[in-house]
């Protein structure tokens, strides 16, 4: 049985309008702005350019460091992006929020444990952020190292009782663990705070077919394709439950319907 997604790629990076102190120069200030602005505009090159500038005026502006990381980043130019927030952080070893940035780059890169190295520097930097948690566990689940996965998680949660995804992604790492129990009641918690949630329907349905609860499984793909008509892992899926009902017409429909959404041969070759 596998997973749509194995961790939500939702590493979360510090907001684009990180604003600088102490400039020595007024101008680098106003390129600064022009670049924050272009930022939000969602006009990228100018507002390297703009960050470029404001380094050029003041190299010292480690806002602009980030910021411009930020965007390469966007672009998803991960290596430039690490260098400007090496660059911050040697100029501010105290930016928590950047290194949680640099920690997202490396990820990017496929680098987890650098990754959580800068997310553990975040989270000693600010305790009480539950996104550097978040995205420490997140690469301790690429990590396959599901206990410390969801030690992260839950720490997220505690900060933020609210972070749908911490519950979700943690819901995912109990699940891969063999932890059924645990993995339904996180994947209810996200319903309650998400009640449109195809992914969270569709991975609780996986679950309920794991422990041959078929009509549950059923119900919670049906509900997954009512939010996502074009959901077609839960077409599959919903087709396996009914095959194992020993209803095999309304199995071969779901599954034509999964080959018409996504016409490749694992739906021939594996069941999920």
């Amino acid at each position: 049985m596998r997973w749509k997604t194995a961790v939500a790629i939702m590493f979360l990076a510090a907001c684009l309008a990180v604003t600088g102190t102490g400039l020595a120069q007024e101008t680098s200030e106003d390129w600064f702005e022009q670049g924050v602005e272009n930022a939000r505009k969602g006009n990228y090159d100018e507002a390297i350019a703009a960050f470029t500038q404001a380094i050029e005026k003041n190299p010292k502006n480690s806002a602009a460091f980030n910021n411009r990381g930020l965007i390469w980043m966007r672009k998803g130019a991960y290596a430039k992006a690490i260098a400007d927030y090496t660059r911050a952080l040697e100029l501010k070893p105290d930016l928590g929020q950047v290194y949680n940035n640099r920690g997202l780059a490396w990820a990017r890169q496929g680098d987890y444990g650098k990754a959580i190295s800068d997310f553990t520097r975040a989270i000693n930097a600010d305790p009480g952020d539950a996104q550097a948690y978040y995205n420490r566990g997140s690469a301790w689940d690429e990590k396959e190292e599901y206990s410390q996965a969801i030690a992260d998680y839950t720490q997220a949660i505690g900060i933020d009782p609210k972070y749908s995804q911490a519950y979700y992604n943690r819901g995912i790492a109990w699940f891969s663990k063999k932890n059924l129990d645990e993995a339904l009641a996180d994947f209810d918690r996200v319903l309650k705070l998400d009640p449109e949630s195809a992914q969270a329907y569709y991975n609780r349905g996986i679950a309920w077919l794991s422990k041959q609860d078929l009509d549950r499984a059923i119900a919670d793909f049906t509900r997954a394709i009512e939010i996502n008509p074009r959901y077609a892992e839960a077409y599959y899926n919903r087709g396996i439950a009914w095959a194992d009902k020993g209803d095999y017409e309304r199995g071969i429909a779901d599954y034509t319907r999964a080959i018409e959404l996504s016409p490749r041969a694992e739906w021939i070759r594996k069941r999920f």
